[in-house]
């Protein structure tokens, strides 16, 4: 069983399947929220002893409590202590709206933070009033971000590239193959950028009653000290933690873990599945891969899907997207399952967290109403694939080889050659027609033709915010409003009480162990970030190749602080 919570506003209430007991809520106490890097959308590790109700939450799960309890007579105020903010930003964002809707309950927000950088505050804005450690740090100073290159060191190896792409912006090659962006991948991030920094701006605009401008002049000219970041009206004042926790929010607090409402496993009513796909997507079972992050296998998320669908208890599915893409065929085949759901009669509402980009968009087009933060990552319609030749490695190495060929193509995917120009032509004709599956995958769910798909696709990535503007979102918002939209579409009435179902089920205690081992085995210069960080973007590159078909993925992956 997937764990669970109350979200408020949905018709007759909506609780989330796990069992424990009922929540034990202070009369007149704060809502205590502490924010750290553990928060998770999806799923992860459990124990093999744990109760249940002691999973920490889920993104979604705190989200629901914070808006529960602003309509809770019993939760007198909000205490947000805010950490790291472990999630990209369209978590964030989900996380602020949430603030902010208790904020406009009229209850008291008290925020506090040791330090606060541009998506923590972001976070915070949404109190009214925000406090800071005397010797905190603020660096709100706007975005950076930086993509490696690995054609000179390819070079320095005697490894070449031999890719080809579809989509004059589908630039995930290219970081293998140039030394620096070209015009239409920088012309995609600016434009991306453009998106998160202006939802950045208003949001933290809105939540200190100021003009974004100001705000554009906190950041380009940003104060470092809590005593400047007061004296412009970034926070309210300086204060240590107790005095925040203890003194304005009081020793009466409930915390959101003790605060959570559950419904026993074996509770009746009605059922919302909804259906994580968090990770790359990859043919086979899912899984983790040694360098972190997790896979999304079709094989595994097609059980899923089955099962649901056999289900006559869900009403409705929501399909919970946290995915950069990954394989083309594997995409495919999880398309395949979710239309076999639809033809079932189950309503299919799509969620979309930080990424539902190139293959993760593919598995999205089938929703009847899909819905997107204003910073999730999304688009990049468009497809790679090819090879590296090691030829040049072998022979560094001093290894030798010869090839006895039948077949004017037979070295098509040959480690040790590069493409011939025919080879090229051939493999190029293959990616054109997959292209061309996905436009037409888009156009049917989405309701349009293959030249107004095209003239949005072609690898472009676009923010939730500017894929609503062109037609591939229906509505911005979190999850809440993709539950509420299921509840709708599956025709449920105001009395009826709803369960929600989480897919997949938490970690056993034995399969984290096993991560957490393969993880410490570990060479040492694997434990250097950029290192870790080249190989693991190999890593799940070669996964996604694996199955010897197109690879549907961002361009490289978006770390933006």
């Amino acid at each position: 069983m997937g764990g669970l919570v109350l979200v408020a506003g949905v018709v007759g209430g909506v609780l989330f399947l796990q069992g424990g007991l009922q929540p034990e809520v202070k009369e007149g106490s704060f809502l205590e929220v502490v924010l750290d890097d553990s928060l998770q959308d999806a799923p992860g590790g459990g124990g093999l002893i744990m109760d249940p109700a002691d999973f920490p939450l889920l993104l979604s799960e705190v989200t629901a409590e914070i808006r529960r309890a602003a309509a809770d007579e019993r939760i007198k105020g909000l205490y947000l202590e805010v950490g790291s903010v472990g999630t990209g930003w369209a978590g964030a964002s989900e996380l602020r709206e949430a603030v902010a809707a208790f904020t406009a309950s009229g209850k008291p927000c008290y925020a506090w933070s040791d330090a606060l950088d541009n998506k923590s505050y972001y976070v915070a804005s949404a109190c009214k009033e925000i406090y800071v450690s005397p010797s905190g740090l603020m660096l709100v100073n706007g975005f950076a971000v930086t993509t490696e290159y690995y054609a000179g060191t390819m070079e320095k190896l005697g490894v070449t590239a031999n890719f080809e792409h579809v989509g004059d912006f589908k630039s995930a090659i290219e970081p293998y193959h140039l030394t620096e962006p070209s015009a239409a991948a920088s012309e995609a991030m600016d434009s991306m950028l453009d998106g998160l920094y202006g939802e950045l701006l208003s949001g933290i605009a809105t939540g200190r009653s100021v003009p974004p401008e100001t705000v554009a002049g906190w950041i380009d000219d940003p104060p470092i000290t809590p005593q400047s970041a007061k004296d412009r009206g970034m926070i309210t004042g300086m204060k240590y933690r107790d005095e925040v926790a203890d003194g304005l929010a009081g020793e009466e607090r409930t915390e959101i873990e003790d605060y959570r409402e559950v419904a026993s496993a074996f509770a009746s009513g009605k059922r919302i599945a909804i259906v994580h796909a968090d990770g790359a997507i990859v043919s086979g079972e899912s899984g983790a891969p040694i360098f972190g992050g997790s896979m999304v296998g079709d094989r595994s998320l097609i059980e899923i899907l089955d099962e649901v669908r056999e289900d006559e208890e869900v009403a409705a599915v929501v399909l919970r997207v946290n995915s950069p893409g990954g394989s083309g065929l594997a995409s495919d085949n999880i398309w395949r399952a979710l239309m076999r759901l639809k033809e079932a009669g189950k309503p299919l509402v799509v969620s979309m967290g930080d990424y539902a980009a190139s293959g993760g968009y593919y598995i999205a087009a089938p929703g009847d109403w899909i819905v997107a933060d204003p910073n999730t990552l999304t688009g990049s319609i468009g497809v790679f694939g090819g090879k590296m030749n090691l030829g040049g490695l072998y022979e560094k190495a001093g290894i030798t080889t010869h090839t006895w060929r039948r077949g004017q193509m037979s070295t098509l995917f040959s480690p040790i050659d590069n493409f011939s120009e025919p080879e090229r032509a051939r493999f190029r004709d293959f990616l054109t027609s997959f292209y061309e599956v996905f436009l037409s995958r888009v156009g049917e769910g989405r309701k349009m033709d293959r030249d107004a798909v095209h003239a949005v696709a072609q690898g472009r990535v676009w923010t939730g915010a500017q894929a609503k503007e062109r037609g591939l979102v229906d509505e911005l918002g979190g999850l809440d409003v993709a539950l509420d939209k299921a509840v709708e579409l599956a025709g449920l009435s105001e009395t009826d009480e709803v369960l929600i179902e989480r897919y997949p089920h938490r970690k056993t205690f034995f399969e984290q162990i096993s991560e957490d081992m393969a993880e410490a085995r570990l060479p040492a210069e694997a434990q250097i970030p950029v290192v870790r960080e080249a190989w693991a973007n190999l890593e799940t590159l070669d996964r996604v190749l694996a199955d010897g078909g197109v690879a549907a993925m961002l361009p490289g992956k978006f770390d933006i602080r």
